[in-house]
């Protein structure tokens, strides 16, 4: 009888046991799960971008020294404008020969060398008319082909931090609005998860392609280069109790 008495207060521990552990899961799992994003557009200040150039010759060496004229002419012009040699870079350079076929004959034109140039230019933002210049400068070197234009900002910082808070306080009032509607009220966050980007909005490839062809044009007036704008944006999930 003694063993029956103790076996049934060892049960009754155990359920009063649960049961409060019951409640304290129910209490924890009493959270919301929400989402909200912060934008900030700022206006670029670097742009980069990459110059091939591509000669043709009868030998290698007379290909690669005629690259190497336009090549130093191009370096010549960027850095007049203040670009420093840690903003340009040689991204390919190619020798090979070129054949053409005539009569299902493959002949030989010459040797080609093919050498691609990137370049960043900063303080391009404001009144600056750097880029324009240097675009048209660079328009004069003949047979020479630009591509890749990029436009990006020296300093987000400030515009992070920003979006980051725009993006807790739409989180903090959308969770708000949930918790007041269900007769509820919120208590702290829990958990913040961040995510960030950056995104460029600016013309689309081909206006630039078809601009730079447009340069080639000695009596065009100066190079209209429009750098649209970046836009700095942050997400946040957080989840809140609720009380």
């Amino acid at each position: 009888m003694r063993k029956f008495a103790l076996l049934l207060v060892v049960v009754l521990v155990s359920l009063v046991g649960f049961g409060c552990q019951s409640v304290s899961l129910l209490e924890r799992s009493r959270t919301i799960s929400v989402q909200g994003s912060g934008k900030v557009s700022v206006s670029p200040d670097i742009a980069s971008f990459s110059i091939t150039v591509s000669e043709l010759a009868e030998t290698t060496r007379d290909a690669q020294l005629k690259t190497n004229e336009k090549v130093g002419t191009i370096l010549a012009m960027v850095r007049a404008v203040g670009v420093e040699n840690k903003d340009l870079a040689t991204t390919s350079l190619e020798f090979y020969p070129e054949y053409r076929w005539k009569e299902d004959e493959q002949l030989l034109v010459g040797q080609r060398v093919r050498q691609t140039i990137h370049i960043t230019v900063r303080g391009i933002g404001g009144t600056s008319n750097i880029l324009p210049a240097l675009i048209d400068e660079i328009g004069s070197v003949s047979n020479i082909s630009m591509s890749s234009i990029r436009f990006s900002k020296e300093d987000t910082t400030a515009e992070f931090s920003e979006s980051r808070k725009m993006a807790m306080e739409k989180a903090l009032q959308k969770a708000s609005e949930y918790a007041h509607a269900a007769n509820m009220k919120l208590g702290n966050p829990i958990s913040v998860s961040d995510y960030s980007s950056t995104d460029y909005q600016g013309v689309s490839r081909n206006t630039m392609v078809k601009a730079a062809g447009a340069y080639m044009m000695e009596s065009m007036p100066e190079a209209d280069v429009p750098t649209g704008e970046l836009d700095i944006t942050s997400t946040v999930s957080v989840v809140f109790e609720l009380l």
